[in-house]
């Protein structure tokens, strides 16, 4: 299937497939990897980068449980106050400028880089390649510069198919440290599916009795989501494991019926955890194209509608591509909907809620 036009005959294919592939997976059992902490430290040094977003919230702590020295770049020093950050050492600066990335690494001994880099504004072109991109090569140069022992690139499912801005810098990062471009440097790339709180954006939306929107019939594709715990759990283990270097690892949660959704499959969950009949807004994906294509060609003549266009784009892109990947993990996307339950949600229109991008998410649980 296309990513750009959807005919009629696809749309009946595609919710075959996903109907098929989400038996198949419930009726399978992934064993590519074993779920549990495999490995423990030293006091080895383990700088992360990115480490005060979403995943690195639960890394960080991990890296410390399990015997290394976590090492945080964070442009605040508050940050040390935070509970998450007690048992690491916060190195004040900014990812984007390659001499406070060096002298993180050039502060002591440092065994292990990881990269938890990602812009919060995916729409925004300039912010991924500075975060995405730059930000990355910033630390592969000082992690080569100093006889880092690895570096630890948390990449993205999409890469396999980057149709996004974000997923090609992921991807041309990836390639860069495949071909050693800034020097021999032992690599492992993880590749995650999705998080939760990706899936749950518009649980608020429901939640304050809207309706939940879907393409069509809302099932083009399949998604495994990967629970943060278990994520940060899966990264800690390929710290310094000679098994993990040179190798690209995806990664999701459980193949379960509450883990494994389609876009509709994920609203069903949410009318289920509010306890609301199902209200759907369906939109065709024709009449999405016919916009898409539209704010494309005025964007080319505005600044500001450009990345409304991008955003079209996306949305469409997490409703039709698959992200199914070995399991690893026992946390569930219902479990994390059931957290979210009792909260307070802001009102506004999605595009407003969007411009402040992965803000909008419910990234505190």
């Amino acid at each position: 299937m296309a990513f750009s036009t959807i005919t009629n005959l696809d749309v009946s294919a595609a919710q075959q497939h996903s109907r098929e592939l989400i038996t198949r997976l419930h009726a399978s059992e992934s064993t590519t990897y074993v779920t549990g902490p495999a490995g423990t430290g030293n006091g080895e040094r383990v700088l992360v980068l990115g480490g005060t977003g979403y995943i690195g919230r639960a890394l960080v702590p991990e890296l410390a449980r399990r015997g290394y020295r976590p090492v945080v770049l964070a442009r605040k020093a508050e940050t040390k106050n935070e509970p998450e950050y007690a048992d690491a050492e916060i190195v004040v600066g900014d990812a984007t400028r390659a001499a406070d990335v060096l002298n993180a690494v050039a502060a002591a001994p440092t065994d292990v880089v990881i990269s938890l880099l990602s812009g919060r504004k995916p729409n925004d072109a300039e912010e991924c390649r500075e975060v995405d991109h730059e930000a990355v090569v910033n630390g592969i140069k000082a992690a080569v510069a100093h006889d880092v022992k690895q570096f630890i690139q948390i990449s993205d499912f999409g890469a396999y198919r980057p149709e996004l801005i974000p997923q090609v810098y992921k991807l041309q990062v990836e390639g860069e440290l495949m071909g050693q471009h800034h020097g021999a440097l032992p690599w492992t790339i993880v590749r995650p599916t999705a998080y939760f709180p990706y899936l749950s954006a518009t649980f608020g939306d429901v939640k304050n009795g809207l309706a939940y929107r879907i393409f069509d019939h809302g099932e083009y594709n399949v998604v495994n989501p990967i629970a943060r715990e278990d994520l940060a759990e899966f990264i800690v283990n390929q710290v310094l494991n000679q098994d993990s270097f040179g190798r690209v690892l995806p990664v999701g949660g459980p193949w379960t019926p509450d883990n494994t959704v389609t876009l509709k499959g994920a609203g069903q969950m949410m009318f289920d955890v509010t306890g609301r009949d199902p209200q759907w807004e369906v939109v065709t994906m024709k009449t999405w194209d016919k916009k898409i294509a539209r704010l494309t060609r005025l964007g080319k003549v505005s600044k500001q509608l450009k990345p409304v266009a991008f955003y079209l784009e996306a949305a469409k892109y997490w409703s039709v591509v698959d992200h199914v990947a070995p399991v690893y993990g026992e946390r569930t996307l219902r479990e994390f909907m059931g957290k979210l339950k009792d909260r307070e949600f802001p009102t506004g229109s999605f595009r407003e809620r969007m411009k402040n991008g992965t803000n909008v998410m419910p990234t505190d649980i």
